[in-house]
């Protein structure tokens, strides 16, 4: 419950304070709560200002205002209005000090509040801070290792190969000197990313994969003769190591299969993003040579290959057809967030706080008609998200923070 009385004992102290009258005592008690808190001294400095006083004057409309206002003068220091009327009224002099009370009692509420709330909104944006590297791998007996609190060095081993984590927030597989030997069926592992986490991984066959917020990657702990293949749930970006075998060294194919869309890679670096509450499924070619295919297994939708080329990008509906179509892009704001970046070109305001509200782990609320703003620009990841929003807001887009949701409001 609100405590309204402190509310009257401060604004009566002031008021006392404004007419000259506060005893030693209450002075000492006036001094310890304008000390306790910036917001206090802030108010104080607020209420005590002449102008302040004048309006709630104003709003007692008498024309006998002279005795308090020169006390109010000689506490200030600002010059009284320049016509007063006189009328020796012992209750409308009373009255003008009841005003004045009751002025800086709600003076008092109503700014104490908004400065609260202020702090609030400040304290909750500085706490939501960027993504970092974070990631749970997860082994085929189901045992979990969280691997921003796991120890450097070798923290597994699966199939004969050796899972080690790095300083610089990097899983890898089979390093040098390991005896890798293959066990009777293959083991699975899954790294999987939260909200507000990335991680890097290097699997058995030396491929690199970046692994964005909100994602997970499956995968054999070690790759069997002839097949590579991978499962991706949300965004990644791969560098596939070239990989040949048998005495013509044919090159084994990599896979990345994504629901009903599947990547077949010969060597080359590509970007896939797969997240489930966004239209598609988008692979973004950026060097080498791969080819897109849909399950082709729904009605009225035959199976669709398309092979891309460095700058071109496939689009499959998660819609009804499941139709693939390709594009050109700017591949640089496709892999932004793998070199630490956002990066908009003509982005509605939907696309980009679903890319804010993975990677900063809050939730996104609309309220009203959803602006139909397009933006575009580059900053880092790294910023905490009241620099972000500070950008927007040029455009005129009006945020509001609660907690960890994010309200924006048309």
């Amino acid at each position: 419950m609100q405590n309204y009385q402190s509310y009257f004992e401060q604004a009566a102290l002031i008021v006392r304070h404004l007419r000259g009258q506060l005893t030693e005592q209450e002075k000492v008690y006036l001094d310890k709560w304008l000390e306790e808190d910036p917001s206090h001294k802030a108010l104080f400095e607020t209420l005590t200002e002449a102008h302040f006083i004048g309006r709630e004057l104003e709003t007692f409309r008498v024309e006998d205002k002279e005795t308090d206002w020169e006390k109010i003068v000689a506490a200030t220091g600002h010059y009284r209005p320049a016509r007063v009327s006189y009328i020796h009224n012992r209750w409308l002099r009373f009255a003008a000090v009841l005003v004045i009370f009751l002025g800086v009692a709600a003076g008092l509420y109503v700014f104490k509040n908004n400065w609260e709330k202020q702090q609030v909104n400040r304290v909750a944006e500085a706490e939501i801070v960027p993504g970092k590297n974070k990631a749970v791998l997860i082994l085929q007996d189901g045992s979990r290792i969280v691997l921003d609190d796991a120890r450097e060095g070798e923290i597994a081993r699966q199939s004969g190969t050796v899972i080690t984590k790095t300083c610089n927030g990097q899983l890898l597989y089979g390093q040098a000197g390991t005896t890798a030997k293959t066990g009777p069926e293959v083991q699975y592992n899954t790294l999987k990313t939260p909200r507000g986490g990335q991680y890097r991984l290097v699997l058995p066959d030396g491929s690199k994969v970046w692994l964005n917020a909100a994602s997970s990657l499956k995968y054999p702990a070690k790759f069997q003769p002839g097949s590579r293949r991978v499962e991706l749930n949300g965004e990644a970006y791969f560098e596939i190591a070239r990989v040949s075998e048998g005495k013509n060294g044919k090159r084994i194919p990599f896979y990345v299969i994504s629901g009903e869309h599947t990547v077949e890679v010969l060597g080359t670096h590509f970007n896939i993003s797969s997240y489930s509450d966004e239209k598609a499924v988008t692979t973004t070619l950026l060097e080498g040579k791969v080819k897109v295919t849909n399950a082709g297994n729904l009605p009225n939708s035959g199976k669709m290959e398309v092979l891309l080329k460095p700058g071109e990008q496939s689009v499959m509906s998660l819609r009804e057809t499941k139709q693939i179509s390709v594009q050109t892009v700017d591949t640089g704001e496709t892999v932004a967030w793998k070199n630490g970046q956002f990066q908009f070109r003509d982005a509605d305001l939907p696309t980009i706080m679903r890319q804010i509200s993975r990677w900063y782990d809050v939730e996104v609320e609309f309220q009203g008609k959803v602006p139909d703003t397009k933006f575009r620009g580059k900053i880092s990841r790294d910023v905490p998200i009241s620099q972000l929003f500070e950008i927007l807001k040029t455009s005129g887009v009006d945020f509001k923070t609660e907690g960890r949701k994010i309200i924006i409001k048309s």
